[in-house]
């Protein structure tokens, strides 16, 4: 079997990510609630959702049980019902730290980090969740980039952590030794004018379907840099380019993701990054060793860079356009809507998300990442809806190559995926156990899509109104589809 690359997808970092599980709170005021926060804490994802199921059936549910039943339906991946409960708890008890960090988490989803910081600033009290709080918050406020609300979270870390006698976790440490000198700046600062800048678009070898494109780094020549939409990050690049700009590490890590092995990770800052009329300074950055960038002097840009634009990606013309974020109608009129094949909601647990349904399994969360060349599924989804349908002749074994380095995984061929009314027959899938990717991104995934589904269309992500558009091109061709 040939092997099928997966791309460069998720490097997440562990030291960024991952929260120990705590003892279960004790004075619970329903049964089973202790347990369910202890589910959460363990990542426990699947499991926590249908137990939060169970307690809000119960009609002796207070508004705690049920802010916290709305924290695991969120984290499972139902958040139409995780936003129904999380306000009616918060309607009951407005202070009610759990309902908020759901809230909160809401509010990064759909890329408004002004609300988001608000709402974890109140879900930092939590005495049970007050490590997801905090990592929320620091997070939403490192996107937002104003540096001295970094250093008043770092104080409220360390005096938070300390009343519950815990060291403070690596991830803060290394975060403000980024920033420690950029005192009063703003982090990722954009500026210049524009309407629309259009990037044009390359590939290489052996990579024929990573789009890639080129920017200058601190003034020293552009450089080459995928679009990975499944890296939560602004941008890594490889330790050969890290080594040319003469870039002073500040911190360090081992991340994880898709492959074998760990990846050691180390943390600088760009000065400046240009791209036409567009400049951002004071941008932090990954040197990673992620076995796709060993040997070049090249890099990524993830969901935090591809957020801060409305976006079109054309790969027919080999083009990329960006549009400002407050200036929707710029987007909404490069879309020819009567070729519109699909438009669904675009999600931002970090890396980009859709809800999908892959071979008839219920609909769930997916990653969404223009990095990889095929799909894949959790192991556990995977048993419970999708192997019971099919032949087992179809199960074969086959290879992918991530960040980590290459794996073999089982495969299978023919299945359909659902992207709300537009169905994508004869897709390949992978088996890919999602644990550890799911417990560093607080939140349960099925699966992950590639650019398979995303390149025979024009692509619009208009992260202003969290919407993935997938428009037909006026050429024949493309994957059979079917849609009304």
């Amino acid at each position: 079997m040939h092997a099928r690359s997966i791309g460069f997808v998720l490097i997440v970092l562990l030291c960024q990510g991952q929260t120990g599980a705590e003892p279960a709170t004790r004075d619970a005021p329903q049964a089973g609630l202790a347990r369910l926060e202890a589910l959460i804490l363990r990542s426990s994802f699947r499991d926590g959702g249908k137990l939060a199921d169970d307690i809000l059936a119960d009609p002796a549910s207070d508004a705690r049980a049920r802010a916290v039943c709305g924290l695991a339906l969120l984290k499972a991946g139902r958040l139409r019902e995780a936003e129904k409960t999380l306000k009616e708890a918060v309607a009951a008890s407005p202070g009610n730290p759990e309902a908020h960090l759901g809230l909160g988490r809401l509010a990064r989803i759909r890329n408004d980090m002004d609300a988001a910081i608000a709402h974890f600033r109140k879900a930092v009290s939590s005495k049970t969740f007050y490590e997801d709080a905090l990592r929320q918050l620091w997070r939403a406020a490192w996107d937002r980039g104003e540096v001295s609300d970094l250093f008043e979270i770092y104080k409220t870390a360390e005096e938070r952590y300390a009343g519950e006698s815990k060291p403070l976790p690596s991830w803060f440490t290394n975060g403000l030794a980024q920033v420690r000198g950029l005192a009063g700046k703003r982090l990722f600062a954009m500026t210049g004018r524009f309407e629309r800048v259009r990037v044009p678009l390359v590939t290489t070898e052996p990579h024929g379907r990573i789009r890639m494109f080129a920017l200058d780094l601190n003034g020293k020549g552009e450089y080459l840099f995928h679009l990975d939409s499944a890296l939560p990050d602004f941008m890594t690049i490889s330790p050969l380019l890290a080594e040319e700009l003469g870039l002073v590490p500040t911190g360090s890590a081992t991340s994880t993701g898709v492959g074998t092995a760990s990846v050691s990770t180390r943390f600088s800052v760009l000065d400046e990054v240009r791209l036409g009329p567009l400049t951002f300074r004071n941008v932090p950055v990954m040197v990673s060793d992620v076995q796709t960038l060993r040997g070049v002097k090249e890099g990524l840009v993830g969901t935090a860079w591809l957020k801060r634009f409305n976006v079109t990606i054309d790969v027919d013309s080999g083009s990329m356009d960006l549009f400002p974020l407050d200036r929707p109608e710029l987007l909404a009129k490069s879309i020819d809507r009567a070729r519109v094949a699909a438009d669904v909601p675009l999600l931002l647990f970090d890396a980009t998300m859709v809800e999908a349904s892959l071979a008839g399994a219920p609909p769930a969360l997916y990653i969404l990442d223009s990095a990889a060349a095929t799909n894949l599924v959790d192991g556990p989804f995977f048993e419970e809806h999708v192997k019971p349908k099919l032949d087992p002749s179809r199960i074969v074994r086959g290879g992918i190559r991530g960040a980590g380095g290459a794996q073999t995984v089982n495969r299978i061929d023919g299945l359909s995926v659902a992207l709300g009314s537009l169905v994508f027959e004869g897709q390949t899938a992978h088996e890919f156990p999602m644990a550890e990717l799911n417990m560093i991104g607080g939140r349960y995934a099925a699966g992950l899509l590639g650019n398979p589904l995303l390149w025979p269309y024009r692509v619009h992500m208009d992260f202003r109104a969290g919407r993935l558009i997938l428009e037909r091109y006026r050429s024949p061709g493309g994957p059979p589809t079917s849609w009304p």
